[in-house]
Order: structure tokens, then sequence, then C-alpha cells
């Protein structure tokens, strides 16, 4: 008996630690545009709000300014896509080498008719579940990642 009466307070305890320990929030399977721009506000984060409509789709996009860099983000719903672009030529070499040190993103190299454009990129899958607190921790993560590029760039 009082193994058992053991057992179930061992029980109860976790689940109040569990509980009130570690609040995790609300999770989504989709992103919101009520929800991103809730998260730039409490990051105060200033941001112009566009849409860009495909033939099948309009997703929507946000342009802000972090640390003097400009970036967008895109929310497909349930991926979300952050971007910064600089036009700047530079050799594969330099490209894989910044790929190859990142953790958190890529940069691609895009060649367009008279410019070459770098764009470092980083993409977050929401289909498994996110929350808020992991959509600001993307957006940081992004923001220490665009320092770095910064100096790489120059």
């Amino acid at each position: 008996m009082k193994r058992f009466l053991f057992i179930i307070t061992c029980f109860v305890f976790t689940l109040f630690v569990a509980d009130n320990a570690c609040p995790q929030g609300k999770v989504a399977r989709s992103v919101n545009n009520d929800t991103i721009e809730k998260i730039f506000q409490s990051l105060e984060v200033k941001f112009q709000k566009a849409e860009r409509k495909d033939k099948d789709s309009t997703t929507t996009y946000y342009d802000f300014t972090r640390n003097a860099q400009q970036c967008r983000l895109y929310n497909y719903g349930n991926d979300l896509w952050l971007e910064c672009v600089v036009e700047k030529a530079m050799k594969l070499e330099d490209i894989n080498r910044w790929n190859a040190d990142a953790k958190f993103s890529r940069l691609v190299l895009i060649e367009q008719k008279d410019k070459m454009i770098l764009s470092l990129e980083s993409q977050l899958d929401c289909l498994g579940g996110v929350t808020d607190a992991m959509i600001k921790q993307y957006i940081n993560r992004f923001d220490e990642e665009a320092k770095k590029f910064a100096k790489f760039v120059k």
C-alpha cells in the first residue's frame, strides 16, 4: 500500500511540475497573420505588410529592418520563410564556406539579367507544430545569422 501511495504521489507531483514549470503555449500546425503581427509587436519590430498573389494562392509577407539589415518574412501558413537579400557577386567557394559553417541558414546565389544577388534564407516548417515562443526564437536566431552574414559579405 505504501508503494502504491508513493507511486501516486510521484505521478501527481510530476503532473504538477510539468504543467506549472514548463508552460509551452498553444501548439499550432499553421500560423496566421495575426500571430505573426503580435510576435513582431512583442519584439518591437516595425514592419510593412503586403501580399503576393499567385495563380492558386496568396502569400503574405512582411518587410522589416533589424540591425540595419533589410529582411522579409513570408507566411505560407504551414511554413515560414525568412530572407535577407544583398546585391553582390561572390565566389561559389565562399558561398559553400558559409553554408558549411551556418547552422540555421543557407546562402543562395541568384543570377538575374544584369546582377548577382545573395539571398540568406531560413525556413521553419510548422506542420509538426509550433508555438509563439518557437517563432520568436526563429526570428531572433535568424537575426543573429543575419548579423554574421553582414560581416561575411563585407
